[in-house]
Order: structure tokens, then sequence, then C-alpha cells
């Protein structure tokens, strides 16, 4: 009997997708399918559903046969996909699938191009996204029905992540107790864990596959199904609730989906690299390419996926384009100086395919809405941007030694003792000065991530007055902590740990104290850049005209834009006001005193002549601008932050060259 041929693609018009239909079978019968062409019309899309899931060993050692009527062809495929289509397949019905690597012909760069940028519209438009997370193992089904029944019993509040009892007779119970760990046996917890490590949680392509499907996702484990709302809400729970501490692996994992299921097309770009810097690809330039689904359309237009081109070339190509063609200059927020980089790149440049150890700043608006000032010379690789210098480092005292989070059964400890001996560290230094100073410590110390940062109070994140009672009490240098007290302080110290990882405690010739890359050194400088919402920490080298990016740091007075505005009087705060209308937090400014909350910084003086405030429907959460003597088009940049109106305000602006 001759041997099949192997399958041939036939070249893809634009806008055109293949669809695989798994013809029907029992479980053990060889799997067979027919592959199509079809046009991807938006506005009415094919039916078919799309796969996510892992490819596993990249080998190709399994064969199925390509039904091309007359005869049969055959298609080398991975064993996972070949298990996922044996548990997937129907004993009666044909179902029609998109599936990336039978559906795109891998051999095929151009077209690999191709449809690696119409992947947003491919899931946004399935009818369904199958999650397979692979065959029933290590209890997986008790782990699924544990969850399902989890969710069963609660509702999530999907603007602030709050959980509340789904039944009356459960409120008041400890089933929404969020001081105590979900209702699990030791058994249950540890194939939870299971579950939440599958390799699907760890790959980098499924945060905009699940993103983009929405509720339209299911996972299958074995023959095992579970909605992702479900899934979703049992997660929400996992996440809020007290963490049990014996279980190695369990912090991780959920912290892990916690992020998939709360990822929306809200977050930020640097937000987003910085979720998925842990996620697993086998091609470095997908770090990029990977999200760009995630992305605005504004953002999306900028990048086309070319696989001919290096690693290099696609990450500084990329911040290149979002500086220059979008005015985003925050991603060098993303930088990190180490020693050895992986890649050969100027050091303005981040290197996504080796993943920074210190966690993103958050709320971060050093700059406040200043435009950023930059030039590229090509030539020489230098970037040249503007920006004050606001400190020298003198001492550099490092935090925590530790590669990257983890949940060791001794990291609160860990964190607990590094806590104190920072306090020390600042109790000496600052003398009589500390109590009076300890409020901004202690915002220092957690990035100042609370529940108080937000308008509402955001509960997903620490209570600032709770912290800072405890804090104070768990480094008082006259009594020593008991260990269940530390426990009790775990997911303070928890946030903590986070934070600290990768950082250093750092001192400047002007008395500031702040946060810093632990690679930092004395006589660094931090900057405050036009454009970063982040301070930077820059190194001069031996011609002191050049610097390298070390990374971002926290210097609490300049966080609000404090740089180029001045401090904001104590009445005043800036906060995240949530915005029903658009589901997302806006910038805006409340008076603690009166109890007004208002977008317009209160440090702002009138606008330069011939500039207005524009009319808008979103004019509530941001303000835009028009120049009436130029009949321009407005503008979300402040023009009270223009280089010309701060130089008259007397901040001091010089040019920085990053080599």
């Amino acid at each position: 009997m001759a041997t099949a041929r192997t399958y041939i693609y036939t070249p893809l018009a634009d806008q055109h997708i293949r669809l695989l239909t798994l013809l029907p079978g029992n479980f053990e019968a060889k799997l067979r399918i027919k592959l199509d062409t079809v046009h991807l019309d938006r506005h009415q899309p094919p039916n078919y559903q799309a796969l996510s899931y892992t490819w596993g060993n990249s080998v190709l050692s399994h064969n199925v046969a390509v039904d091309l009527g007359d005869r049969d062809q055959v298609l080398p495929v991975t064993e996972n996909l070949h298990t996922a289509l044996r548990y997937l397949r129907d004993p009666s019905n044909s179902q029609t699938l998109w599936v990336d690597a039978v559906c795109i012909n891998q051999g095929n760069v151009e077209e690999r191009n191709q449809q690696v940028a119409n992947m947003g519209y491919i899931y946004k438009s399935a009818e369904k996204v199958i999650i397979w997370l692979g065959p029933e193992a290590s209890n997986t089904t008790g782990a699924i029905h544990a969850l399902s029944t989890l969710s069963s019993r609660i509702e999530v509040d999907w603007g602030h992540y709050t959980i509340s009892p789904a039944h009356t007779h459960d409120v008041g119970s400890d089933r929404v107790d969020l001081n105590m760990c979900a209702p699990f046996d030791d058994d249950c917890y540890m194939s939870i864990v299971m579950l939440l490590n599958r390799p699907w949680f760890h790959r980098l392509w499924i945060w905009q596959e699940v993103c983009l499907a929405g509720d339209r996702a299911e996972l299958v484990c074995g023959f095992e199904i579970m909605p992702w709302l479900t899934f979703r809400k049992a997660v929400v729970c996992l996440f809020r609730r007290r963490k049990p501490t014996k279980f190695p692996g369990f912090v991780p994992a959920v912290t892990r989906a916690w992020y998939i299921i709360s990822l929306s097309r809200g977050p930020s770009l640097r937000t987003i690299l910085e979720q998925t810097k842990y996620a697993q690809c086998s091609d470095p330039r997908d770090r990029i390419y990977g999200i760009l689904h995630l992305l605005y359309e504004e953002e999306r237009i900028l990048i086309k996926p070319d696989y001919s081109k290096t690693v290099s070339d696609v990450y500084q190509g990329f911040i290149v384009k979002c500086i220059f063609d979008y005015s985003y200059m925050t991603l060098l927020t993303s930088c990190e100086l180490r020693d050895g980089e992986a890649i050969s790149m100027p050091s303005w440049v981040p290197d996504w395919s080796d993943p920074r150890i210190c966690c993103e700043i958050p709320f971060a608006r050093a700059c406040w809405n200043a435009i950023p000032q930059a030039r590229y010379e090509a030539n020489s690789g230098l970037l040249i941007v503007t920006g004050c210098r606001g400190a020298r480092i003198t001492r550099v005292e490092a935090i925590l030694h530790a590669p990257k989070p983890n949940d060791s059964p001794t990291q609160i400890q860990e964190a607990c003792a590094n806590l104190r001996r920072l306090v020390t560290i600042l109790r000496h230094e600052l003398a009589q000065n500390f109590d009076s100073q300890a409020e901004m410590i202690c915002r220092m110390l957690f990035l100042n991530e609370f529940s108080d940062r937000f308008e509402p109070i955001n509960n997903k994140y620490l209570s600032f007055r709770e912290t800072m009672t405890r804090f104070l009490e768990l480094t008082d240098r006259t009594v020593e902590p008991s260990s269940q007290y530390v426990q009790d302080c775990a997911p303070m110290l928890e946030s903590f740990y986070e934070k600290a990882v990768g950082r250093a405690l750092i001192t400047t010739s002007e008395g500031l104290f702040g946060l810093a890359p632990k690679n930092c050194l004395e006589n660094d400088c931090i900057t405050v850049l036009l454009g970063c919402q982040s301070p930077m920490v820059l190194r001069p080298k031996k011609d002191c005209r050049e610097y390298l990016v070390v990374g971002e740091c926290y210097v609490h007075i300049w966080m609000d834009g404090g740089a180029f505005l001045g401090p904001l009087s104590s009445n005043w705060q800036r906060v995240g006001r949530y915005d029903a209308v658009t589901q997302f937090c806006m910038d805006a400014f409340i008076d603690r005193e009166r109890g007004v909350c208002q977008v317009e910084d209160p440090r702002l003086g009138p606008l330069p002549e011939g500039w207005v405030e524009e009319e808008h429907p979103m004019r509530h959460s941001y303000a835009r601008f028009r120049n009436l003597t130029r009949d321009s088009a407005s503008i979300m940049y402040d023009p009270r932050m223009f280089v010309s109106t701060l130089r008259a305000r007397g901040v001091e602006l010089q040019d920085f060259y990053l080599a």
C-alpha cells in the first residue's frame, strides 16, 4: 500500500484564513480533518471555534489525515495537538476549528506575519474559544469540581473585584471571609496547584486569546468542562482570601491566574509587558507580537509582525516607534541594567527576552502630563531626551537577594526581617525626624500601592491606615513580633516582598530616600524625564556626556509631578477615579478636607495665552486643549507642561544622551 503524501499548503489571499473541519470518529479512531480557505469578514465572520492550547514538544511526532475528497494526505502535528483533537472530537458530528499550528503554514514567514497580524480578529470572531489544558491527571477533575463549587457560592463586582455571597444563607459565613483560607482540604489544595500549573497558564499567547474571547471561552481538561466566567470567579476568591503557606507553588500559581483573568484591553502597554514578563514563548520576538491584540488600535498599528527581523531589531524598532510615532516614552521604565546583557542593544532599549527582576512601579506620574522631548541619532544609537536632574545617589542598601518573587515558607519571615532592618537604618538616618516622616516612608516602602489611591476606595489593595498601624507595630525596636503576629501581617509582608525584590534602599546627597534597582551605584543620578512616568536612575559614562539607563525608581515627593510643579498641599491627593462609562480609572485630584474631586491639578495656574480647554463628552474624566490662534487639532498634553512653560516656572531642564 502506497504511503500517503505530505499535505502541501496553497497560498492564502489577503484577509483569508484556513479552517479545520474535525471529522467525527470514536476516541481511538484515526484523526481525519478537512482544510478550507474562507474570507475573514469582520462584519459576518464564518462559524468556527478557536483552540487555545500549548504546543509542548515541537517535534511533529504524529500524523493526521487530510481528506482531499478523492484521496488523503498526511499532516504532521505535535503530540499535544494530536491528544487535544482526540478529546475534542465528537463521535457523530463534524466540528469547525481554527488551530494555529494547522491553519497557518508555519514554514512560510510571510504567511506567519500576515496571520499573526489577524490573530486578534480570529479569536474575537470565534463562536467559542476552547482552552485545552490537557488530559486529566493529579485529580484535576476534583480541582475543577472544587473551583466550580466555590464559584457558585459567590458573586463578583467586576469593577472593583470585590466578592459577596451568592445566597442569603451564606451572608456572615466564612465562605467569603477574606481573613480565612478557602475551605479546601490538603489534597484539594494540591490538586488546584497542579491544575493552575498546567503549561497553558505559562504560555504568552494565551493572554490575548482569552482576553479577546471573554466569557465565550471554556476550560477543557480531559472530559471536564468549566465556563471561563466560573473559573474567573473562583480565582478572584482564591486571590482575595488569605492564602495557605504550606503548599509550595500555590501563591505564584494563583497570582499568575489572577493576572490572566483580570487582564482587559484597558491596561497600559507597560503594564501588559510587565504582567506577561514571566509567560513563556519559544521566539523572543513574540514578547511583542504575542500581545499586539491587547493594545489599543492606535498602538497596534505601529507594529507589523516581521519574523525576518532579529530580536534586537524588533525591540529597538518597537520602542523607537512608541516614542516618536505615539509619544509614549514610559517604556523606558522597563529598562533594567544588568551585567552581561543577553542581547546587544543600547541601554535605553528594554530586553524583554530576559524578564526584569523589579516589579512595575504603579500609579506613577512623575512627569505628570508633559509631552516627551526626544531625538534619535541612528548613526550613534543615542537617544537624546529632555528632563531635570533631581538628585545624586550617595548610599545603596540592598533589600532582598532573591532573584525573583517566590512563595518559599520563609518568605514572610524574610520580608519581616528586612522591613525591620530598613526601618532601623531610616530611624538612624532621620533621628528625631523619623516620626514626622513615617507616613511617607511607609508609602515609599510599599510603592504607595494602597486602596486610598482610588476614588471610590478600591479594596483590591491594602488599606493604608491598617498597613500604617501594622507597619509601626512590626518595626518597633523595643518589641520582637511574635510568629503569630507576623502571620497576621502576611498580606502586608507579601506586598512588601513583591516590591522589594530586585530593589535597594537609596539615599541621595539632597537627603532624600527612595527605592531603586539594586544594581545602582553611588554617584548615579536620578532624573525626571519629560514623558516618562517614573523617575529614572542614569549612570554617567566617563565622558559625562552620555548615560546608561539603570532603571526606574521611587522617590515619594516626585511621584506626582513634584519635580516640575512642587509638592501637593497636604489636603490634596492624586487618585485614580473610577469612570463607570469607560470602566477605567482616570487621574483626578481630591481635597480630603472638603471632599472635592476634580480633573485639574490644583498646582497648575492659568492656561498660556491662546489656549483653552475644549468641551468634549469625557471632560469629567480628562482634559483636552486647543490653541485658538493656530486653529490646530486638540491635544491631551497640557500646554502648562510644555518646555517653554516649565522653564518660565524656573524648572532647570537639560538634555541627557542615553547610550
